[in-house]
């Protein structure tokens, strides 16, 4: 594989399945690390459903990496306002996946590139992701590109 072979575009309606097949993937190895995490029995649905939406929202971007044809990574932001702080508006990355052979290949890394290129045209000037915390392959795949943890969700189950 050569990494110039692989094309980094927005989602269409023609890669829906692909795209969510991936993120399906992600979700179920999210539920490996944490109870809390357990899938919904729609959970292809759901995911199909919010890829869709995706498509034509102005504050979600979805983008794929499409090697000969074949949809091969995923990676999906969302634009929040920050009210409260400078600067106003953050890009979120809430998920990335990468079919396995395609890792340790300096594409995620690209993949969040042009992602961030992309929303800087929409005045994003933070990114931040958001991950499992006991998904230690994704927290030391962002601190080796510089980021660091600046907020803590904690949770528990309600009986």
């Amino acid at each position: 594989m050569k990494m110039e072979e692989i094309r980094i575009r927005d989602l269409r309606k023609e890669d829906l399945k692909d795209a969510t097949n991936l993120v399906v993937r992600l979700k179920k190895f999210n539920s490996e690390h944490d109870p809390l995490f357990s899938v919904s029995p729609d959970l292809e649905k759901n995911v199909a459903e919010y890829l869709e939406s995706a498509i034509k929202m102005e504050t979600r971007d979805v983008l794929v990496a499409d090697y000969k044809k074949k949809i091969v990574g995923v990676i999906m932001g969302e634009i929040l306002n920050r009210p409260f702080y400078q600067p106003g508006k953050e890009l979120r990355v809430t998920e990335i996946y990468l079919l396995p052979e395609f890792r340790k290949s300096g594409l995620g890394k690209r993949m969040l590139d042009v992602l961030i290129e992309k929303e800087k045209g929409k005045s994003c000037n933070i990114v931040t992701v958001e991950f499992p915390s006991e998904n230690l392959l994704a927290h030391k795949f962002y601190t080796s590109l510089g980021m660091r943890s600046i907020l803590s969700i904690y949770g528990k189950k309600l009986e």
